[in-house]
Parts: C-alpha cells; sequence; structure tokens
C-alpha cells in the first residue's frame, strides 16, 4: 500500500509529531509512507533520511500515486494546513483529540473571520445567539466540538479511546471508526539526579509533566501539595516542560503565596524526549490533571505508566479508561481528594511499586508498537475494501 502521510514532525513542539516520530518506522513495515509537511528541510534530518518527505502543496497534482492519505489531526495551530487538506481531499484521519473548538475558533474568529466562525457553528447545528463570543470565556466552549464538519467529510476515524470514539459516533453513527492505542513503550535510560532540583536522597517527588497551560490545573496541584507538606516534610514538586507566558506571573505568585519556593522546581521547556525521560523518571508519583477534557489521550501519563510511575488522574474521558491497578482516579477538581491521594501514594513505596509495575505492563500488553501498526494496517485494508479500493 501506498500512504500518503500527514503530520506534525520533529523539531515541532508538539506531542502529535513525537507521537508520528515513533510510529512511522513500524508503520512503513506494512505500507510504502511518504510524508507531506509544509517545509522538508525544516523536519530533523533522522526522519528524512528514512523517508520521502515533500511539500505539502504538491499532493494535489500526485494523489493519484497513493492509496490513501491519512492526517494527524489535534487541536493546535500546527494543523492548519493539515485540515485545509483533509477537508478538500478526504482520507482516514487520527483524531487526537475530538474537541477542535479552540482550533477552529482560532483559524476563524482569532484571524477576524467572525462569519467563518458562526457558519461552524451552524454546521454542527448550534445557534450562535447574541453572547456566542462568551463561549470562549466559558467551561461550556468544550461542549461545542466543532469537528462536525471534519467527521462527516472523512472516510474513516481512528481514536486512541473508546471516549473518543463515542464523541465521533454521536456525530456521524454510519463512519468506519477504529480505537487504536497510542503507541508507547517502557520508557528507559538514565533518571536525572536528585540533586539537579535540589532535593534530598529520600524526597518524594510529585511531577507534573508536559506544555504548563491553564487546564493542567498547576493552582489546584500546588494547593494540594502545600497541604501534603504540612505532614509529609520530604515531598517535593517537579514541573517539567514550558510555562505559556499567559501562565508564568500567575504560577510564580502562587508558589510565593504557598511559601514553596525552595520546595517546587521547574525544568522550562526541555528539548529533546531522552531528556524529559530523565526528568520523567527521577519522579515518585506522576499527576495529569487535564480538566475539562476535550477527549485526548495524554501522552505523557502512557510515559508515566511505561516508566512505571503510580499516576493521580481524574475520573473522566479517557483517564477512566486507565485500568485501576496504575493510577488513582479522583473526581475532577476534588482538591481534597488529590491530598488523600497524594498522601496515600506519598506514604506507601509498596503502593507506588506495585502501581508503577501495573501500568508498565499495561504499556508492553496493549500499547506496543508492532500491534499498533499492524492495527493501522488492518484498519487501512478494511476502508480500501470497503470503497472499491484494490489492496493486492
Amino acid at each position: 500500500m501506498k500512504i500518503a502521510y500527514f503530520s506534525p514532525l520533529p523539531p515541532t513542539r508538539s506531542g502529535i509529531a513525537d507521537h508520528s516520530a515513533e510510529l512511522l518506522p513500524h508503520l512503513a513495515a506494512h505500507a510504502d509512507m511518504t510524508l507531506f509537511v509544509a517545509d522538508p528541510a525544516e523536519v530533523a534530518e533522522a526522519i528524512r533520511a528514512q523517508f520521502v518527505v515533500r511539500p505539502l502543496q504538491t499532493y494535489p497534482a500526485t494523489q493519484w500515486q497513493y492509496d490513501l492519505p491519512l492526517y494527524h489531526l489535534g487541536n493546535s495551530h500546527h494543523h492548519e494546513e493539515i485540515y485545509r487538506m483533509s477537508l478538500l481531499y478526504p482520507g482516514l484521519v487520527v483524531l487526537h483529540e475530538p474537541g477542535l473548538h479552540h482550533f477552529i475558533a482560532d483559524r476563524t474568529i482569532g484571524q477576524g473571520d467572525r462569519i467563518g466562525y458562526i457558519r461552524e457553528l451552524a454546521y454542527a447545528q448550534i445557534g450562535p445567539g447574541p453572547d456566542y463570543l462568551t463561549h470562549l470565556q466559558s467551561e461550556d466552549v468544550y461542549k461545542l466540538t466543532l469537528s462536525d464538519r471534519l467527521i462527516d467529510i472523512s472516510l474513516g476515524m481512528i481514536t486512541h479511546s473508546h471516549y473518543a470514539q463515542g464523541m465521533v459516533q454521536r456525530i456521524r453513527p454510519s463512519i468506519p471508526t477504529r480505537v487504536i492505542p497510542e503507541l508507547m513503550t517502557p520508557q528507559t535510560g538514565q533518571p536525572r539526579l536528585r540533586n539537579d532540583m535540589d532535593a534530598p536522597d529520600d524526597a518524594i517527588i510529585f511531577a507534573s509533566l508536559g506544555q504548563i497551560t491553564v487546564h493542567k490545573q498547576m493552582e489546584l496541584a500546588l494547593r494540594a501539595f502545600s497541604r501534603v507538606r504540612q505532614t509529609n516534610a520530604q515531598a517535593y514538586f517537579l514541573i517539567v516542560g514550558e510555562t505559556l507566558a499567559s501562565e508564568t506571573e500567575s504560577l510564580t505568585t502562587l508558589i510565593k503565596e504557598l511559601h514553596l519556593e525552595s520546595f517546587v522546581y521547574q525544568t522550562g521547556y526541555v528539548v529533546n524526549l531522552s531528556e524529559f525521560v530523565g526528568w520523567l523518571l527521577l519522579a515518585d508519583v506522576v499527576l495529569s490533571l487535564r480538566h475539562p477534557t476535550i477527549g485526548e489521550t495524554s501522552a505523557v501519563a502512557l510515559r508515566a505508566m511505561g516508566a512505571a510511575k503510580p499516576l493521580i488522574v481524574f475520573d473522566q474521558g479517557w483517564y477512566s479508561e486507565i485500568p485501576a491497578a496504575a493510577a488513582l482516579k479522583i473526581s475532577p477538581l476534588d482538591e481534597t481528594a488529590l491530598v488523600t491521594a497524594m498522601c496515600q501514594l506519598g506514604e506507601n513505596a509498596d503502593l507506588r511499586e506495585q502501581m508503577g509495575q501495573a501500568g508498565r505492563q499495561t504499556i508492553r500488553a496493549h500499547y506496543a508498537p508492532e500491534p499498533v501498526a499492524a492495527a493501522y494496517h488492518d484498519f487501512i485494508r478494511h476502508l480500501l475494501e470497503k470503497y472499491g479500493r484494490d489492496v493486492g
């Protein structure tokens, strides 16, 4: 099979770019992959050495050469040209986040196109009303997926969870869908030293990893951590990843307000995956507290499981599908429950070990590269047969 593959690729600062870099070598065992990006020269040299990488704008004239286009789409500006191409030349979409409202809003009203935004609301049969702009500032915005047009026009959808699959099928029940886990492997490497964050050898390190946005609930996490330190003086908090400019000042102010300057360490943006994994391996407990959810699967949570680290998550969306043996699940935004979970894991090394090993076993059993790539191959064959293409 010949597949035209559209996705952000390293060194783009995108979890989906990292995902594609890990997935592509395994897909290549099943199909001839040609990668399409805005500027091939900007793609990491190691990928260009292994795959044909072509300018995205050349696809229309060469589309006849491929059996199917495969699009990776998420909720960020890195997907602008990929989204446009997926509407013009429908194919198989890997929908990493069924809730695309912020992406659609940025490409319409964010560019001064008020009518374009209203058109998308109307397509989704949502009457904008006189106060439609308030949706942009309200939690209600997460009820507006605005992925309807994409789902309607696509030939098929891959999601990473049954929760996300349900979101897709509510919009178009007849669309061919397949739940295929996000590829992940056990995370190995050299952990960073505790001295790197000025923490003692007996410190219990709680960590939040990935780009820090308001939806990662860092204020809640730090307030809970402050309460944990009242009974556990060995508790430290590690923040790994870029903090958005809009969050930097408030985060700094909160840390000072809670008198946590000596117990919270921030790495800032981490350039490469091996360094990121080094920080991850240093942690004792990983908090993954995204709220609200837009149907995303957290690569950070999966990496934590692959690194044998116990998780604390909100019991919603994909996070509810994580095995209970690998994560403590609490009600969203429940600070008291979060404190209890942090204390429980912080004080019980055996429990941390048991949960960590359960998480790693889950990764080995369900997220291994070969079965994931084979599932892609099987679903692509299914779609080609469904739409009358010769698959040999």
